[in-house]
């Protein structure tokens, strides 16, 4: 006789949190996202409407950001990670049967994008800029190790220990050492203005025009990946909006067309520092900023999701 348990496999114990999809681990097992996910007409509602957010951005050139709502363990984060799939024109999730009509409806205006994606769990962040920057940061070491440093890490105090270095080692041992990295093959020729070397004169010049150009940025870029490259793991990042700007162009000079932010759970990072009032002051007003920002140029624009758990 065969028993029910000789043809289903269930586990022996079941506990809530063998339930949780972790965002930023899902998008790297593809096939498990797409195996374990159930698509309802509802959901094949949604990602029709969040693509069609997305092209709004780019038709538009504008950031954009948005929320999903639902209870603990709706989906939300699952929802974001075929979501990433889709966008990365991953085949798992463009096969999924019940997803045919709303692939078939974007593949015009999909086809040939190119989407930086970033899925970021905010429980842990210590700041919006701390996870976001951080995470570009870490992004880009694992996708571009060739790309330089974005300036997202504040300079002043940076170009002053340069320049004491620029002192003890003489100015042809800190120009040379400067440009060890520049004019190494293909992949810095890609960068073009990026990739030029060094002298004492364009160094003098970049620390002149000052932290809003982009000499003075690609200097402390370059200054980061040679002499300061522990900043990366310690950060101590400029403000959001000019960050966000400086994100959005290096996105664009990759190749990108647009830069998604996934942000899991920040709605719960926000609520579990609710008695903290000094982080929620701080921290709250920089949302908008991710949409609205006095730094107006994103040449890649950026798209915001986080999901809002719902009781």
């Amino acid at each position: 006789m065969t028993l029910i348990r000789d043809v289903i496999e269930l586990p022996e114990q079941v506990t809530r949190g063998d339930f949780v999809y972790a965002l930023s681990d899902g998008v790297k097992d593809a096939l498990g996202t797409v195996r374990d996910y159930v698509v309802t007409p509802r959901l094949v509602e949604h990602f029709h409407e969040a693509l069609t957010f997305i092209k709004g951005g780019l038709d538009t050139g504008k950031s954009r950001g948005t929320y999903l709502h639902g209870s603990f363990g709706s989906g939300k984060s699952h929802f974001m990670g075929v979501l990433n799939l889709l966008l990365e024109g991953n085949l798992a999730a463009r096969s999924i049967p019940e997803l045919a009509g709303v692939v078939t409806k974007h593949d015009a205006w999909l086809a040939g994008k190119k989407f930086l994606m970033m899925p970021y769990h905010m429980i842990g962040a210590t700041s919006l800029e701390s996870a976001i920057f951080n995470g570009f940061v870490q992004l880009l070491r694992e996708l571009h190790p060739e790309a330089p440093t974005p300036a997202v890490f504040r300079a002043q105090e940076l170009v002053s220990n340069a320049d004491r270095i620029r002192q003890h080692m003489g100015d042809d041992k800190f120009i040379a050492e400067l440009n060890k990295n520049k004019g190494t093959g293909a992949a810095d020729a890609r960068w073009g203005a990026l990739a030029a070397g060094w002298t004492i004169s364009s160094y003098t010049n970049a620390k002149t025009v000052g932290p809003s150009t982009n000499d003075y940025r690609r200097l402390v870029s370059d200054l980061i990946d040679v002499f300061f490259s522990a900043i990366r793991r310690e950060g101590d990042f400029v403000r959001i909006d000019e960050g966000l700007s400086v994100i959005s162009q290096h996105a664009k000079e990759l190749g990108y067309d647009a830069l998604i932010l996934f942000l899991d759970e920040m709605i719960l990072w926000l609520a579990s520092k609710a008695s903290d009032h000094p982080f929620l002051t701080s921290e709250v007003p920089k949302i908008s900023k991710l949409v609205e920002s006095e730094k107006s140029a994103r040449p890649a624009p950026i798209t915001r999701t986080s999901p809002a758990r719902r009781a």
